[in-house]
């Protein structure tokens, strides 16, 4: 019996069971064997997950750059009270 909605069945039988249909990209799809289509989605996986490594790169470098920008900001502001011979306790 074939699902046919939520509560039908009609019967029927597999055929082609090895056949998948692969989204090709806008709307365009392609019948592939189950080996080709394993080989397509790995490679669709390898390409998110270098996107994903270039996106937490892009995170981590703010969080360098303000970083940084902090341990500047500090020593900058050391820097001129000591000129001015003001002692600091940090």
């Amino acid at each position: 019996m074939v699902p046919f909605g939520k509560a039908t069945f009609f019967p029927g039988r597999l055929i082609h069971t090895n056949e998948f249909l692969v989204l090709l990209g806008e709307g365009y799809y392609a019948e592939r064997t189950s080996k080709q289509t394993v080989e397509i989605l790995q490679r669709r996986g390898k390409s998110l997950d270098s996107r994903v490594d270039s996106l937490e790169a892009n995170i981590k470098d703010p969080e360098a750059e303000a970083s940084f920008l902090n341990a500047t900001a500090s020593f900058l502001v050391a820097r001129f009270f000591w000129e001015k011979g003001i002692m600091l306790n940090f």
